[in-house]
């Protein structure tokens, strides 16, 4: 069984400093990769890699690989956390990450696979709230998980291209997460709520409908979310990135094959993200309705030409840096992201991942 452990960041800094690039566990030959794990719990919306450690699949210890998940509160804490050296890889919001690039181009950040192809956050109301759009919520109360938050990250952004100013027309409050933070909104406490699909998936399962408000133009010009990686540390550990994304990727091939599988297995890893006090038909129906909400963003987008998994374009890149308004101070986006291993990591036989659904299966 592969650690598995919450990350105290102060905690971690006693000792990241004389960690190695790629971490290695005394007793275990492989090299582990830890992944920042933002949304601070290992649900079964990340079947889309979790899964590919079940003893029955074994995609990483195949590729020679170990991942060990480390729980964050968002994407701020990941930033410091890949930075600092705490952990290898990290999904980081590109909308989080870029203020911070546009004020030190030099930090030893680099993107080389995008885990999600389309974006992933959006605004809600409730089912019979007056707010119809973005636009309306001036004035307003909008619960976020904090301010570390890719929701958070993403509605600002929808509300700066608006021509609003979020730090002023908006008032933001801290509503946590799942059942506080639908009796937030469906008491009143909030008017609206930014959060990403598996969030709003979990409120909603917690017995609080939603309704979605459109997202802006811009917003439609990106894609979802990508891993990090320290530049440095990506040039000298190269291969053990392209083995440890590869994994990633014939698990999400699998995941998305058969959904179900996928979660039956996470929980099988995982057994205390099962929820307690539930039917597994009951645990099953809130399972997949977290990884429906995004499991067709693991894929390429119709619009999107390049079908394989994990890549990134320049155009993207660009439309992320106009979405956060830093058009006058990024005018080079290609040194942020890189698709120099995504054929590798695209080079396995995803008929045999999907013989091996068909076997599990039974």
């Amino acid at each position: 069984m592969l650690t598995r452990r919450n990350f105290n960041l102060a905690a971690a800094a006693a000792f990241g400093s004389t960690m190695l690039s790629v971490h290695h566990v005394k007793g275990q030959s492989m090299p582990v990769v830890r992944l920042g794990n933002a949304a601070g719990i290992i649900d079964p919306q990340l079947i889309f890699m979790t899964m590919g450690q079940h003893p029955k699949v074994d995609y990483y210890k195949q590729e020679g690989v170990s991942l060990d998940i480390v729980n964050m509160s968002g994407s701020g804490q990941t930033m410091q956390a890949i930075i600092a050296g705490h952990v290898e890889t990290s999904a980081l919001a590109p909308i989080a990450f870029l203020p911070v690039y546009a004020n030190n181009p030099t930090v030893d950040i680099v993107y080389p696979y995008a885990w999600m192809r389309s974006p992933h956050w959006s605004v809600a109301v409730k089912p019979d709230s007056p707010i119809k759009s973005l636009q309306e919520l001036k004035g307003k109360n909008i619960g976020i998980r904090n301010k570390g938050d890719t929701g958070y990250f993403g509605a600002m952004a929808m509300l700066k291209e608006l021509g609003m100013d979020p730090d002023r027309d908006v008032n933001w409050i801290s509503v946590d997460q799942g059942g506080p933070a639908g009796e937030a909104i469906h008491k009143g406490r909030v008017d609206a709520m930014a959060f990403w699909d598996g969030a709003f998936a979990r409120i909603e399962n917690a017995g609080f409908p939603l309704r979605y408000l459109p997202n802006t133009p811009g917003m439609q010009q990106l894609f979802g979310q990508a891993y990090c990686v320290r530049k440095s540390d990506f040039k000298k550990n190269r291969e053990v990135y392209v083995k440890f994304f590869r994994a990633m990727a014939k698990s999400t091939v699998f995941a998305y094959a058969d959904t179900d599988l996928g979660i039956k297995l996470h929980w099988d890893i995982y057994p205390e993200s099962k929820p307690k006090g539930k039917s597994d038909a009951e645990a099953m129906e809130e399972a997949r309705a977290v990884v429906n909400s995004r499991r067709d963003k693991w894929f390429a987008a119709p619009w999107q030409s390049d079908k394989r998994l994990g890549p990134m374009t320049e155009d993207e890149w660009k439309a992320q840096v106009k979405f956060v308004g830093l058009e006058d101070k990024i005018k080079d986006v290609k040194p942020v992201f890189t698709n120099e291993i995504i054929d590798e990591v695209n080079a396995f036989d995803r008929e045999k991942v999907l013989a091996l659904v068909k076997q599990l299966k039974g």
